[in-house]
């Protein structure tokens, strides 16, 4: 029996294998480029918005104040009095309280809180 010389051909395993893994890091480099390109897309046209909303928000509360100082000024107000969607009632001289001077004078024998530094001096 006359067994046939097979002749193999040789592959360089550290070689391939380096292309590989550079292979490798390259791909990985480009899907991470593509990935964050489309997220700041993403995250720039959501900023947009908010910032319209934001903007939208400051009309309605520039508006809101224009609108309640109308409201509450001195001439609005005497003319919803004349309309009558406003009553007004005199204030009696019970429901006005003074503040004045102690009713009774404070003794020298009576204690009294003081604040301190809490030094003791």
């Amino acid at each position: 029996m006359n067994r046939r010389h097979q002749k193999f051909n040789s592959i360089n395993a550290p070689a391939l294998a380096r292309w590989i893994v550079i292979f490798i890091f390259v791909a990985a480099t480009g899907l991470s480029y593509v990935y964050l390109s489309v997220q700041l897309h993403t995250l720039g046209t959501d900023r947009k918005k908010i910032e319209r909303e934001l903007n939208e928000v400051h009309v309605q509360i520039e508006d809101a104040r224009v609108q309640f100082a109308a409201l509450t000024s001195r001439t609005a107000l005497q003319r919803r009095l004349q309309e009558g969607y406003l009553k007004m009632v005199p204030i009696t001289e019970q429901s006005i309280v003074r503040l004045g001077p102690p009713v009774r004078p404070i003794s020298n024998d009576e204690l009294h809180s003081t604040s301190t530094d809490g030094s003791g001096r």
